[in-house]
């Protein structure tokens, strides 16, 4: 009989970018907002996407590891512990 093998869900984690100075230059204004305190990002006015984790342009890459990678890795170890 085959073990049954155990996945790890996929999470979808969103990071935006600020406007890069030629955009501003040619006058881009930044289209997304983000719903506060939670993972929601809305595109103009009125599209929102909902994400297990989203990050706005101002998030250091220290938080996006330790939110949504570090948890990953700590499960990928507990799923294959012979590693």
């Amino acid at each position: 009989m085959k073990e049954e093998v155990k996945g790890i869900p996929v999470r979808v984690a969103l990071r935006c970018r600020p406007l890069v100075p030629k955009e501003i230059s040619e006058g881009c204004q930044m289209c997304l907002s983000f719903v506060p305190g939670e993972p929601q990002v809305v595109v103009g006015t009125d599209k929102s996407f909902t994400y297990d984790f989203v990050f706005d342009p101002s998030t250091e890459q220290e938080e996006v590891f330790n939110t949504a990678v570090a948890p990953l890795i700590k499960g990928v170890f507990k799923v294959m512990p012979e590693l």
